[in-house]
């Protein structure tokens, strides 16, 4: 549980994703381009399940809620609390450790929102949004949960609208959380802690229904030789209108200034 890594943007067709990762596309039919996504909002994740009755695996882009609830959580406001993971404690942490060997996923992004601290902690005014200087999507390790909207709580009762990323009868809501890792190099820079971006031909592992141990999977997120090249991204100045969770224009994404080559 972290502050950072807590807005990102996702605007890109998702059908050349889906053809890249090989899934089926589930996501709620309503979900836009968006430019300014906070906590608790719906995002699109990419997950693989085994079919109990076919036998078969499965891997989907489904709609979830950006902030993870356990099994044990009262109330949607968990969420709020859960929607960044320290790798290094994911086995240690009740609330991510039960989805760490059988509910993996990833988040796809154009770029993630950060602004710059200095050497006190305090965030300055500035936002850069940290992307890929090719375009390419950024494919962040998560971890998802199914959470019973119909149990026993009485804050559990499913809403007369439902939300987004709800099982088709109502009982069950997806959630996801981003994984982060101690930041290193230029993104050190901005904050102490950034999201874990794998490389494209380490996800399908990460994705695997074959790796059903949650010691392995820790073990397995741990291992730096998994990463994207922190070299393919860069950190652009953006409008600090970003901070603002109503402003969802495309301008957000717009430069206000040079590149910042991200270095190891």
């Amino acid at each position: 549980m972290t502050g950072m890594c807590g807005r990102f943007a996702f605007y890109q067709e998702i059908d050349p994703l889906l053809d890249d990762l090989g899934a089926v596309d589930l996501t709620d039919p309503h979900m836009r381009a968006r430019f300014n996504v906070p906590p608790t909002a719906p995002i699109v994740v990419v997950t693989e399940s085994l079919d109990r009755d076919s036998g078969e695996v499965l891997r989907a882009a489904r709609t979830a809620r950006w902030g993870l609830l356990p099994p044990f959580a009262k109330d949607l406001s968990f969420s709020a609390r859960t929607f960044n993971a320290r790798r290094e404690t994911l086995r240690e942490k009740p609330s991510f450790r039960g989805s760490l060997g059988r509910y993996r996923a990833i988040v796809p992004m154009d770029g993630y929102y950060e602004w710059r601290r200095d050497s006190r902690g305090r965030r300055s005014k500035q936002p850069f949004l940290v992307a890929r200087r090719d375009g390419a999507p950024l494919l962040m390790a998560a971890l998802v949960s199914w959470w019973r909207l119909d149990g026993t709580d009485a804050s559990r009762v499913p809403p007369s609208v439902p939300l987004p990323g709800t099982s088709e009868d109502g009982r069950w809501l997806l959630t996801a959380t981003i994984i982060t890792r101690e930041a290193t190099g230029t993104l050190a820079d901005l904050h102490d802690r950034a999201p874990v971006m794998l490389d494209r031909e380490h996800v399908d592992a990460w994705l695997s229904t074959d790796m059903d141990d949650a010691a392995a999977a820790q073990a397995w997120i741990l291992d730096d030789d998994h990463l994207l090249d922190p070299t393919l991204l860069e950190m652009r100045p953006v409008d600090p209108a970003v901070g603002d969770v109503r402003q969802q224009g495309p301008e957000l994404i717009a430069p206000i200034g040079p590149a910042i080559p991200v270095t190891a």
